[in-house]
């Protein structure tokens, strides 16, 4: 079941240019971690998200093949389709992945880097109890070049804010 659950996470946060992608970030642990933790009821809704990832191309890219068999550039296509498709239901199965995997993305010290954020502290492996839990003090920042770049290459893909909202699906 690993496995199925770490296609489907690494297919939405691919390596971009110089941006790491998912599968560069230790997420084997992180999955683990995951199963471990979490309850009986969200590892089965992750396990049918990545479930229905694989067996779903063919409403996508319209090929009969599981996700994993398909190129990167049709993979890359299949993940975005799902994720702004037509029907609720398909997009909210996808949130919980892309919600999982984002997790796991950005709070990778190496993504933190990139992004000019400072590292996030060892987890204790405790539950917070007070009732009021301080925020961390975060210094002004700027754009991260890095960011401005990826998101010119995603508006160039025909991929632009509102586009689920205009009726159009790239």
């Amino acid at each position: 079941m690993n496995d199925l659950v770490r296609f489907a996470l690494v297919a939405f946060f691919p390596r971009v240019d110089d941006l790491p992608g998912l599968d560069e970030l230790g997420v084997d642990e992180k999955i683990e971690a995951l199963r471990r933790e979490s309850t009986f009821l969200f590892w089965l809704g992750i396990v049918g998200g990545a479930l229905f990832f694989q067996i779903s191309p063919i409403l996508t890219v319209l090929r009969p093949l599981p996700a994993a068999w398909l190129t990167e550039d049709q993979l890359d296509r299949h993940a975005h389709r799902l994720a702004t498709h037509p029907v609720y239901l398909i997009r909210q199965i996808t949130v919980l992945i892309k919600l999982v995997a984002g997790l796991f993305w950005g709070q990778s010290p190496e993504i933190r880097n990139y992004l000019s954020l400072p590292v996030y502290a060892q987890d204790p492996g405790t539950r917070r109890i007070e009732p009021v839990v301080a925020r961390p003090a975060l210094a002004p920042r700027k754009p991260a070049e890095g960011l401005v770049k990826l998101g010119k290459k995603e508006l160039s893909r025909g991929r632009q804010p509102g586009a689920l909202a205009s009726g159009k699906v790239a």
